[in-house]
């Protein structure tokens, strides 16, 4: 069974490219609908009444969604059709967006962040599907690479505007109004991405299999198998330092929280090198190291990245000396890129190790895994060893580093994956 390539469908040139920008663009929106409740929080939270703990509640709602939804709809995107389902769940996440601005209580907000998490379930499975059949091989991880690139615009879009319209025009409820715009524009324009079909070796229709027999089938996989799993504890690393980062540097340094968002902006900025560049060299290294080469990267850089992370950390044994904070300062980036390095490494991977009819759900599996295995609970980790030893700078500090030993597990893990990648791929090619 292999991807058929017609006049509808072709690998590489315009289509491809429009094919790159539409997802590109949808997911940013995604990351902006829900990075802009961060920055509206604190004036949401007077203007409704809410509690701390009622907040908190709001981003459990919005990754129950992502979590319960994830693998149905991806293997919707396999069954039915990618650039539908992109549509239809740009659709979703957006008009929730815009009902957001609309609530008047606690039960209504939980329920549009719901939904708000069910509708970004679409992007990720079906755009890497799309994305990676649209191009050649050897191009797959940079291509993801940029792909992946537009959630840090997207995160950097949704803090800085949400923020300003927030502020200037109107209120909290604002924002809401605004970013569901887009992405109902660029779910429209999904429907006009090219799309792929399906073709036996003999020419006779595809016959697609139970959603858990094609689970099934993927956790079979070897390649799959120690993905997830390093997907995961690499989750619980990047999560964990995005959530407390800019709490590390109030503590710390007594700063306040303009301050600390500006330097978190900075680094998250900064940090675009890491997918651009780490999907490029992704690829180089398989052209060079063969099918392996991909998760090699993703293995190095993922060390690296816990290697500046301790560097970081250096700063709590003497906050008063403005040199090593200078060092310090200069760490957070490069742990920032080398972190960012790995995710189109895996993307790519898991589909390059699957048959065509189940690239979706390959890597809906593996946005599940980043959350229930490692980025759900990975914060809750670091503030419980806060909480335990005082709640100071000291004891996140202690956090960070019980997270960076989770990025050396993920790195060992993706090395692992990478032992089976070339057999994986050989399978699905002599299948093909």
């Amino acid at each position: 069974m292999k991807i058929q390539e017609s006049d509808q469908f072709k690998v590489g040139g315009p289509r491809a490219t429009y094919v790159l920008i539409i997802c590109s663009l949808l997911y940013a929106i995604a990351y902006a609908d829900w990075q802009v409740m961060a920055v509206v929080l604190q004036p949401m939270k007077v203007a409704l009444g809410l509690t701390d703990a009622q907040i908190g509640g709001l981003n459990s709602a919005y990754f129950l969604g992502i979590i319960l939804c994830s693998l149905p709809v991806a293997h919707l995107v396999d069954v039915w059709s990618r650039k539908k389902m992109i549509g239809l769940m740009a659709f979703i996440f957006s008009i929730f967006t815009v009902a957001t601005a609309f609530v008047g209580g606690f039960v209504s907000l939980l329920l549009v962040r719901f939904g708000v998490g069910v509708g970004e379930t679409g992007v990720p499975p079906a755009g890497t599907a799309l994305i990676s059949a649209s191009y050649p091989e050897e191009k797959r991880g940079a291509k993801l690479g940029i792909f992946n690139a537009f959630i840090t615009v997207g995160i950097i879009f949704g803090v800085i505007m949400g923020g300003f319209l927030s502020a200037n025009y109107g209120g909290w409820r604002t924002p809401f109004y605004c970013f569901g715009i887009p992405g109902i524009i660029l779910g429209i324009l999904a429907f006009f991405m090219q799309d792929y079909k399906l073709q036996t070796a003999d020419g006779s229709a595809v016959v697609h299999e139970s959603f858990l027999t094609n689970l099934k089938q993927l956790l079979k996989i070897p390649t799959l198998r120690w993905l997830y799993f390093a997907v995961g504890m690499y989750c619980a690393l990047q999560i964990s330092v995005g959530t407390w980062f800019p709490a590390l540097l109030m503590r710390t340094y007594n700063v306040k929280e303009d301050v600390a968002g500006l330097v978190m902006g900075v680094v998250t900025i900064l940090g675009l090198l890491g997918p651009i560049g780490g999907g490029i060299l992704a690829d180089r290294w398989m052209k060079k190291r063969g099918g392996g080469g991909r998760m090699l990267l993703a293995s190095v850089s993922v060390a690296s990245a816990v290697v500046f992370l301790f560097l970081v950390l250096l700063a709590v044994f003497d906050i008063t000396n403005k040199n090593l904070m200078i060092f310090c300062a200069i760490m957070m980036p490069l742990h920032s890129i080398c972190s960012g390095m790995a995710f189109p490494a895996a993307g790519a991977t898991s589909q390059d190790v699957v048959p065509a009819r189940l690239k979706g759900l390959a890597w809906g599996v593996g946005i599940v895994a980043c959350f229930v295995l490692g980025g759900a609970w990975g914060p809750l980790v670091v503030g419980g060893i806060s909480d335990a030893y005082g709640g100071g700078y000291q004891g996140l500090a202690l956090g960070f580093a019980v997270a960076g030993l989770f990025g050396l597990l993920a790195s060992f893990l993706f090395f692992k994956t990478s032992r089976h990648v070339a057999n994986d791929m050989k399978k699905v090619k002599d299948a093909a």
